[in-house]
């Protein structure tokens, strides 16, 4: 589970569930994360960076957080699951 796009899906369903401040902390650790490993950068890691990098404006949010989920087949029943926690 992405923790990255689990914190954004937090996000998109209440605003006020989590702060700016936490939405930057989010895209700085995503992309440390991101960066530093050797991931090939397209694919579900794009999406994923993507969808925490537009996080601070909704613009595009949703867009990628479903590529997010087309592109690594990842299901996302798993995440709504983790969010009703």
């Amino acid at each position: 589970m992405n923790k990255h796009i689990l914190l954004v899906m937090k996000w998109l369903n209440n605003k006020d569930s989590v702060s700016q401040e936490e939405l930057k902390k989010n895209r700085r650790e995503a992309w440390t994360h991101y960066a530093s490993a050797d991931y090939d950068f397209t694919g579900g890691y794009h999406a994923a960076y993507y969808a925490v990098s537009w996080a601070y404006s909704a613009a595009n949010v949703s867009y990628w957080v479903n590529r997010y989920f087309e592109i690594t087949g990842e299901d996302r029943n798993e995440y709504l699951k983790e969010l009703e926690k």
